[in-house]
């Protein structure tokens, strides 16, 4: 009975090996062909353009969380972190005149989105326009991490907006009873298990979790005030959680300009009044921090997942 078992995980082992062998494989096949250097290197490169003044461009690709994600997340996924630190070397970069944020993004973490936002504020304040790129999509947290900037170039097809702020609860209540699985809680507190997924929530409970959701989206609702210079009454029309295309959002005042990467440069070196400039895209933390992750989404030490049940998002979908 023991040799089908031993068998199967022998099976199971040789498939990890092979797929864990090509990911490495394909890994240092895209260092060697894009020319990227190992763990460390806090180089740069340039994109386009010429000239000792300096635009730099930092891309905010995938859903945005604070910690990102490695090997083990489903989808690219935007590390405020790894974002904070190349706006952090171009405020510092002396040659840097303007910044242009490329967004390719569904929204994601609350914080993560705000504390985005809030970086670009801060390199404004310094004297380093910045220009927010929308390409693909780049709603809820995408665009709330645009409003950031002096000026929103979006592509005609972009998919935007989605102003709001969401949480989803799973409910496994039914599902838990049909396989006979049932939960006993032990609480400190009549609220300390809001969000239990073997039970529905209360009215009390779920008028709680309204208002959290409220309060986010009226910080959201300041930042388009404020950024974009509309009335309030304007945004909160608008602001009713649906996409609009680029071209949309410009008639209504959500964008500036429609355009690519070059009119979002052009925009850059304008704010900038400089003449040209090199487009730089900073490669600090090599291919292997950039393919491998060393963390995954949603982890604390290594790949181990953490407990959180639920959490505020600025996503255009659950």
């Amino acid at each position: 009975m023991q040799r089908p078992v031993v068998w199967t995980a022998g099976v199971v082992l040789a498939v990890v090996a092979l797929l864990v062998a090509a990911l490495v494989g394909a890994a240092v096949g895209f260092a060697l062909g894009t020319g990227l250097r190992p763990l460390g290197d806090a180089g740069e490169r340039v994109v386009a353009g010429e000239g000792a003044d300096k635009v730099a461009l930092v891309r905010v690709v995938g859903a945005i969380s604070q910690e990102g994600g490695g090997l083990l997340s489903f989808g690219p996924v935007a590390s405020s972190r790894r974002v904070l630190e190349q706006l952090e070397r171009a405020r510092r970069d002396r040659a840097v005149k303007a910044v242009v944020v490329e967004l390719n993004t569904p929204g994601g973490s609350v914080v993560a989105s705000a504390q985005i936002h809030d970086k670009l504020v801060e390199l404004r304040r310094a004297g380093k326009p910045v220009v927010a790129l929308l390409t693909e999509v780049a709603a809820s947290g995408g665009y709330y991490v645009a409003a950031g900037a002096d000026r929103v170039v979006a592509d005609p097809s972009t998919l935007t907006g989605s102003i709001g702020v969401i949480v989803v609860l799973p409910n496994l209540q039914e599902f838990n009873r049909r396989i006979g699985l049932r939960t006993v809680v032990f609480k400190s507190g009549r609220f300390k298990d809001m969000g239990n997924p073997d039970r529905s929530l209360t009215q009390e409970e779920a008028k709680l979790f309204q208002g959290i959701v409220d309060e986010a989206y009226r910080r959201f609702v300041d930042v388009v005030v404020q950024g974009r210079r509309m009335e309030r009454s304007r945004v909160l029309q608008l602001a009713d959680g649906r996409i609009y295309t680029g071209a949309q959002a410009q008639r209504l005042g959500l964008v500036d300009r429609l355009g690519s990467l070059q009119e979002a440069v052009s925009e850059a070196l304008q704010l900038a009044r400089i003449p040209r400039a090199r487009v730089v895209e900073y490669t600090g933390g090599g291919w292997l921090g950039t393919v491998l992750g060393l963390r995954g989404p949603g982890t604390q030490r290594g790949w181990v997942p953490e407990a959180q049940p639920f959490s505020l998002q600025y996503l255009m979908a659950p």
